[in-house]
């Protein structure tokens, strides 16, 4: 009995340890987010004007995709990364347009204009309770009234900017520099995000001086997080603050030799050579720790240059840098043609992961995967995106931009890509006489219906959008600016 006792022992003993073994074999994951940054300013995109060579290497060994789409702005864009669900379930349209989730009909649990992360289960939640650990390093997410540790949010770790001052803690006193205002009626000076700032490390308030760039001690605690953590299966999202403008207007400068830099003066193109040398310091802390072969790196931008496309219902608003990199994992095919969107992130998580959805939870990404793997050439057909009240959806070779019912057009407008992913090189369709252009254009307008724009008959997403129509932030041209209010009406 001894024996068999003893036998028994060591057999469950051998189970336990392949499996755990299993678990740890599982990849770790590093999401990489820009604030504000077009493909176009990035070497492996054709940029010749200054060097990004640490993200270059990323894509030259790994998949960097000529046409991804997140959205045209920042709310909307992180919404749709950490669930993998359109606005049609989250009501995250646009910074300022947030359908109430009474309106909507696919939450967990009803939950503010603020806080969908409540609503929805999101991939720092659902790999946690895989045995994953996660943080969260940079840039405040939509948290509502959770914090980012809470059981919807999902992350273990947290060192993020406080971004209101509302928010900065009652009981410590901050001695930091503040940003200008907004331009929302009564709105407060944004505690700094850059130089002296404002950061709250796991609910408690850093004290920083006027030496310390977040950039700086964002990733000094990422690679940290990744030091500590090496032993165990691990998501760390990095949605970085750069290259963003302060509140007000301006760039940050950057550090140079220890020096005390500034929060206004500064240019694009030093914070994006400093965004490159972030990432390669984040990348050496991977290979010190001998986590590269198994780190799937994703690198990406929230939506286009503030300025130049973000914020419009344009190809240019939602096209961003996409490169994926896991030396072990993602076959090396450098640059595709490949379409992408941000919906895909989390179900490729889900799937590498071998996290299992809850039963009958339904998202609208597809795993990346198949491409990743280099077993498929492409793996959808079309993407769409959104900004507000419009919409766009793309094929191979068509575009359908800036369909919207309450500003502009509601049929959008047409182009033909001619093998091309460069704006520069499309044809605007005029004539819709053509058997091929009607094909194309249903197609599209098909694509769209897998996030449809709400009915407008419904008070509560009426009301949202009047209190939209009242926000300084816009996504449409000025010549519809009294089109809105005269529609809704």
């Amino acid at each position: 009995m001894k024996n068999l006792i003893l036998f028994l022992a060591a057999f469950f003993s051998s189970v336990l340890s392949i499996l755990s073994e299993e678990v740890n074999k599982r990849p770790n994951f590093l999401i990489i987010m820009v604030d504000d940054i077009s493909p176009s300013e990035f070497g492996c995109y054709g940029n010749t004007k200054y060097p990004t060579p640490n993200i270059d290497q990323l894509a030259k060994n790994g998949v960097f995709f000529n046409m991804a789409w997140a959205t045209p702005m920042c709310s909307p864009t992180r919404a749709l990364l950490v669930t993998g669900r359109y606005p049609s379930k989250t009501g995250v349209w646009h910074n300022d347009l947030r359908i109430p989730s009474e309106a909507l009909g696919n939450t967990l649990k009803n939950h503010s204009r603020w806080s969908w992360a409540e609503g929805h289960y999101t991939f720092a939640r659902l790999l946690r309770e895989n045995g994953y650990r996660t943080a969260i390093v940079g840039k405040q997410m939509a948290l509502g009234y959770h914090l980012a540790d809470s059981l919807y949010v999902g992350f273990d770790e947290y060192f993020l900017h406080i971004n209101e001052n509302r928010k900065l803690p009652k009981d410590v006193a901050f001695d930091g520099k503040f940003e200008g205002k907004w331009k929302f009626p009564g709105s407060l000076p944004v505690p700094s995000r850059f130089w002296h700032p404002a950061i709250t490390n796991n609910g408690k308030l850093l004290d920083t001086d006027d030496f310390d760039f977040a950039p700086d001690l964002y990733t000094d605690y990422l690679v940290d997080f990744i030091q500590r953590h090496k032993d165990v299966p691990f998501l760390a999202y990095f949605p970085m603050n750069l290259v963003h403008d302060i509140a007000g207007g301006g760039l940050p400068t950057i550090p140079r030799k220890g020096e005390i830099g500034l929060n206004k003066g500064g240019n694009l193109k030093d914070l994006n050579i400093y965004v490159d040398k972030l990432v390669g310091r984040v990348v050496e802390a991977l290979q010190s720790n001998g986590l590269r072969d198994n780190t799937i790196l994703i690198f990406a931008s929230d939506n286009g240059t503030s300025g130049a496309s973000k914020m419009h219902a344009t190809e240019e608003g939602p096209k961003v840098p996409f490169i994926v990199n896991c030396p072990g994992r993602i076959k090396p095919i450098g640059g595709t043609d490949a379409l992408m969107e941000f919906a895909d992130i989390f179900p490729t998580i889900m799937d590498y992961s071998n996290t299992i959805l809850p039963e009958g939870y339904k998202i609208d990404g597809v795993s990346m995967r198949p491409l990743l793997e280099g077993k498929v050439p492409y793996y959808r057909d079309s993407i769409i995106s959104y900004i507000a009240t419009a919409r766009m959806a793309r094929s191979d070779d068509w575009l359908l931009e800036a369909v919207d019912p309450i500003y502009g057009e509601k049929d959008g407008r047409l182009y033909k890509c001619n093998g091309s992913t460069s704006k520069k090189d499309y044809t605007l369709v005029t004539d819709f006489s053509d058997s091929e252009v009607k094909e194309a254009k249903a197609f599209l307008l098909k694509a769209l219906d897998r996030n449809p724009w709400p009915d407008i008959g419904v008070s509560l997403i009426k009301e949202e959008v009047l209190r939209y129509d009242s926000m300084p932030y816009k996504h449409y041209l000025k010549k519809f600016e009294k089109l809105g209010p005269q529609k809704i009406k």
